[in-house]
């Protein structure tokens, strides 16, 4: 269940509450979804405003860097997707010692 979290980011919490490996990745997806859709809103209202003010060379700049950094976070989240389906607990590099769900990283 901790691996499929990857894909539908509540599943771990809904199916296995009470199991601490579960939450551990469901506290890991949430550090992951949050920045990509803090960074798709962002970049597209800037990519937006750019382009509106006829900047299309800094609005490509501005959307190069949004689909990096989207690319980068889909790159962890699979590799932490195959680090739960074998059983491991990876925390997400840079952010994965932060908390957002209660008891999450009890596993250290």
């Amino acid at each position: 269940m901790a691996g499929l979290g990857y894909i539908i980011f509540f599943l771990p919490m809904i199916v296995m509450n009470e199991s601490k490996f579960a939450r551990f990745h469901a506290n890991q997806i949430l550090l992951l979804l949050i920045p990509e859709v803090a960074i798709t809103f962002v970049g597209t209202i800037l990519s937006t405003m750019l382009m509106a003010s006829f900047s299309f060379g800094l609005a490509g700049i501005i959307s190069f860097i949004m689909v990096a950094i989207s690319i980068a976070i889909g790159v962890v989240a699979i590799m932490n997707m195959i680090a739960a389906f074998r059983g491991e607990a990876k925390r997400v590099p840079f952010i994965g010692h932060i908390t957002i769900i209660k008891n999450s990283n009890d596993m250290f």
